[in-house]
């Protein structure tokens, strides 16, 4: 059987879930939304990955340790400034030219201000 180990930031959470589990040598984030002050797609992709980010080195691991990533967009017209917030982010935490799997579809944003959120796995 494989221990399980729940990730806790201390940050609030919309409902019963956990923020993120660790499950062997796997760790599962849960979606993670903007804050509220991040205004536009770039700002809320930056702080979307920067809560992620927050899962992964509570959990003693770090960006790089990412192997796939699902991008949730209210609006698929975002794309193209998504993909560069997301595109900045890895190369600023030195992932370049090993970016994770990723997929982005357009779904509903449980917030109302939100036009992103993004959920991730990582291997250590």
């Amino acid at each position: 059987m494989v221990d399980i180990e729940i990730i806790d930031t201390g940050a609030p959470k919309a409902g019963p879930y956990s923020l993120g589990l660790k499950a062997g040598n796997l760790i599962f984030i849960s979606g993670q939304v903007p804050d509220q002050k991040a205004k536009n797609i770039k700002e809320q992709t930056f702080s979307a990955l920067e809560k992620v980010k927050e899962v992964l080195e509570t959990a003693g691991a770090y960006v790089s340790n990412i192997v796939k990533v699902t991008v949730f967009l209210k609006n698929i017209s975002d794309f193209k400034e998504m993909n560069q917030a997301y595109a900045e982010f890895f190369n600023h935490n030195g992932v370049i030219e090993k970016f994770p799997a990723r997929s982005t579809v357009e779904a509903t944003c449980p917030l109302p201000y939100g036009l992103v959120e993004i959920d991730g796995i990582a291997i250590l």
